[in-house]
C-alpha cells in the first residue's frame, strides 16, 4: 500500500459522509450511475438492507476506493426453518487500488459483521469467468449452485402477434404470494417471502400489471423490450400450468424469448418441451462460505437451492 492507503479507514455505508464518492466506483465497476438519494429510498423499502450496515467502504483522503455491500437474507433450510444468512453484493475497487488486499480486508470485515449477527453462512452471486471468483475461493467460498438459462428464437411464421389469451390486470400481490408459498413449500433457498418482500420486488424491479399475468394456479412476470421478452419469474403448481404460462409469455414476444436462473428442474422440463434451448450452467454461480466450524451448507440447504432472477443480490 502507498502512504494514502496506509491511512485507509473502513467505514460502514451509514458512517460515510460523502456518499457521492461511491458514484465513480460503482459506475466503473458495474456501469451503475449511483445516486445516493435513490439508493436511500431503496434502503427504506428493501428488507434485506433496512436495519443492516448496508456496506463497508474503504476510504482514503475523503475518497471511497473500495466497497463491499452486506445484506440480511431470509432463507429457508431443508427442515423448513427460516434462517437469516449474510449476503455479499457490490464488491468493487477503483482502478489503481486493486490487488493490494483492500477488498480482502472489507470482505473479512463483512464476515465479522455476519458472525456478530449470529449468521452461519455468507452467500454471494458472481461469475467463474471473472478475477474476483478466485479471491472468493481463497477466502473460503465454494460454488454451490449454477444458474441455468432458457432461450428460444421464434420461427418466422410465429412472429405475428397471436390472440391475447389473458388480460393484464392490477397486481394482486396477496394472491401471488399465496401461489408462491404453495410452490416453494418443500423447497430450500431464498424462498422465505412475505408481503414486505413482495412490495420491495415490485418497486426495485419496476413490475407493473402490464408485465405480469396471474392465473388460478400460477403467474408469470416478464419484461418486454421491443420484440423480445425476458421471463423474470414463472411460478406454477404443475407442469401443465407452467407450459400454459410459458405459452402466454411467448405470445408477447415477436422474435426472442428467454429466461435466466431457472433452478426448478420441472420448470426447465416445461421449457424444453416447448422447444427452448436449455443452458444447464450459465455464467452465473451462487457461492457460499461456512462462517462457523459446525456449519454445513449441504446439511442446511441440501443439493437444490431455489431462487429466481428477481432474488439476485
Amino acid at each position: 500500500m502507498d502512504a494514502a492507503e496506509a491511512k485507509m479507514k473502513i467505514l460502514t455505508y451509514h458512517e460515510l459522509k460523502q456518499k457521492s464518492t461511491l458514484l465513480p466506483l460503482m459506475e466503473q465497476a458495474f456501469g451503475w450511475p449511483f445516486n445516493p438519494l435513490e439508493f436511500e429510498k431503496n434502503i427504506k423499502v428493501d428488507p434485506r438492507l433496512r436495519g443492516s450496515g448496508v456496506g463497508f467502504c474503504a476510504v482514503t483522503e475523503g475518497k471511497t476506493i473500495a466497497y463491499v455491500g452486506v445484506m440480511d437474507l431470509a432463507t429457508r433450510t431443508v427442515d423448513g426453518k427460516v434462517e437469516k444468512a449474510g449476503g455479499i453484493y457490490g464488491v468493487a475497487t477503483l482502478p489503481g487500488h486493486t490487488r493490494k488486499g483492500i477488498c480482502t480486508a472489507l470482505l473479512n470485515r463483512a464476515h465479522e459483521h455476519f458472525l456478530e449477527k449470529g449468521y452461519r453462512f455468507s452467500l454471494l452471486t458472481t461469475s467463474p469467468t471473472i478475477v474476483a471468483h478466485a479471491l472468493y475461493k481463497k477466502l473460503g467460498y465454494l460454488d454451490v449452485t449454477s444458474f441455468p438459462g432458457v432461450y428460444k428464437v421464434k420461427e418466422e411464421a410465429s412472429k405475428q402477434k397471436t390472440v391475447q389469451r389473458e388480460e393484464a390486470s392490477k397486481l394482486n400481490l396477496a394472491r401471488m404470494l399465496e401461489i408462491y408459498r404453495d410452490y416453494v413449500k418443500n423447497k430450500a433457498g431464498l424462498v422465505a417471502r412475505d408481503e414486505t418482500y413482495m412490495k420491495m420486488l415490485v418497486k426495485i424491479h419496476e413490475i407493473t400489471g402490464k408485465e405480469c399475468i396471474t392465473t388460478e394456479k400460477g403467474y408469470v412476470i416478464f419484461k418486454k423490450d421491443k420484440k423480445q421478452v425476458r421471463i423474470r419469474e414463472l411460478v406454477a403448481h404443475d407442469n401443465k400450468e407452467m407450459s400454459k404460462l410459458i405459452s402466454i409469455a411467448e405470445d408477447k414476444a415477436q422474435d426472442v424469448i428467454y429466461g435466466r436462473d431457472v433452478l426448478d428442474p420441472t420448470l426447465r422440463e416445461a421449457y424444453q418441451a416447448r422447444g427452448f434451448m436449455v443452458l444447464d450452467s450459465g455464467h452465473g454461480v451462487l457461492m457460499a462460505k461456512e462462517l462457523t466450524a459446525p456449519a454445513s451448507y449441504k446439511e442446511a440447504y441440501g443439493n437444490r437451492f431455489q431462487m429466481s432472477a428477481l432474488d439476485h443480490f
